[in-house]
């Protein structure tokens, strides 16, 4: 049967996770920032020569559609055409490949018909300033030879520059940080809604069916008091396993780590004075080659650890020799997410 997801337990998860995505955040903004540094750095490597040029076109007052028909499609198809580029190769001479000059060029109109904008782009400063003034002899000679136009001049020239790279490395940081910080709640959100994890007695009720006795709770510390929340749950675990040892002689506990969480939880039950006459004693498949048919089992779940498929198979191989799993103990439990978690309004 589909469970639900315990909501609480969610944002506990999160809220006990916030140093670990901080830290993720912070790798990721490093990421981030590091692969645009360095791409700026590739890109600047190659970065090219840029002159812009600005030209006023006057147009002939009895040709009114030229003003529709030269837009920047059109400029950039008309600047690459014999009419313009064909002069201005003319000019350059046979050291230049038209097909290379054609790359170097863009035109552009950014606002009014009559602005038109330039711009050579090339490796090299000195070619870029020769193919910017043999294009503009070439264009301001096709000002004067169409009828389109009373004439096109110059009105600003800028100084040939190297561009200028943009480092965009907050964005990046910021970028990087986002992305890891998704990752990792996407992670975190889905390795709780798996349901592997166990992290509170209402998980393993409600995943394996079976009623939980009691869980007891990570030491706080050297000269820590006990908190209310470590006595309530020291006073319900003596409940629980009171109940078990008035039900059967003796409780057989499993757990899917080869004793070991067992025997942790059996010598912690023990210096605390709750395994009465040693009723509790651990699973051992190999040394407990004899029937276990009717005998009482206990699961021994650790906190906050990928457990659920392991322990579900500790629980099927018991009983498919006989043996009945009345019950669980969650063991190890973080006081601090407790804390959280009961915070919220569960008791």
């Amino acid at each position: 049967m589909q469970q639900g997801v315990d909501s609480r337990a969610m944002l506990t998860v999160f809220l006990t996770n916030m140093p670990r995505l901080f830290l993720l955040a912070v790798a990721g903004a490093m990421m981030g920032s590091g692969l645009s540094l360095i791409t700026a750095l590739i890109a600047s490597q190659n970065a090219c020569y840029v002159s812009e040029t600005k030209y006023y076109i006057e147009f002939d007052e009895e040709r009114y559609k030229a003003r529709d028909y030269y837009n920047a499609f059109t400029w950039n198809e008309a600047i690459r055409g014999d009419e313009i580029l064909g002069r201005a190769m003319e000019r350059l001479g046979a050291g230049y490949d038209r097909r290379q000059v054609e790359k170097m060029i863009t035109a552009a109109i950014l606002s009014d018909v009559r602005y038109l904008t330039v711009t050579v782009r090339g490796q090299d400063a000195d070619r870029v300033e020769t193919v910017k003034e043999a294009l503009a002899a070439a264009l301001e000679e096709f000002g004067m030879i169409k009828r389109e136009f009373d004439s096109i001049y110059k009105i600003k020239d800028e100084e040939i520059e190297l561009e200028e790279i943009p480092y965009f490395g907050w964005r990046a940081a910021v970028l990087g940080a986002a992305i890891a910080v998704g990752i990792g709640s996407f992670v975190t959100a889905f390795r709780f809604c798996q349901g592997s994890v166990f992290y509170t007695k209402q998980d393993i009720a409600a995943r394996l069916a079976i009623p939980v006795y009691g869980m007891t709770l990570q030491p706080e510390g050297r000269g820590a008091q006990k908190s209310a929340l470590a006595r309530r749950q020291a006073e319900l675990l003596e409940g629980g396993l009171r109940m078990l040892t008035e039900q059967y002689g003796e409780i057989v506990l499993v757990d899917a780590s080869d004793g070991q969480e067992a025997l942790a939880f059996v010598a912690n039950i023990t210096e605390r004075g709750l395994n009465n006459s040693e009723c509790f004693r651990v699973y051992d498949r190999k040394a407990d080659t004899s029937v276990i048919q009717d005998t009482a089992f206990v699961a021994v779940i650790p906190f906050g650890r990928t457990y659920r498929e392991k322990i579900t198979d500790e629980i099927q191989y018991v009983q498919l020799r006989g043996g009945r799993v009345v019950g669980a103990v969650l063991v190890q439990a973080q006081t601090w997410w407790m804390r959280f978690y009961y915070a919220q309004g569960r008791s």
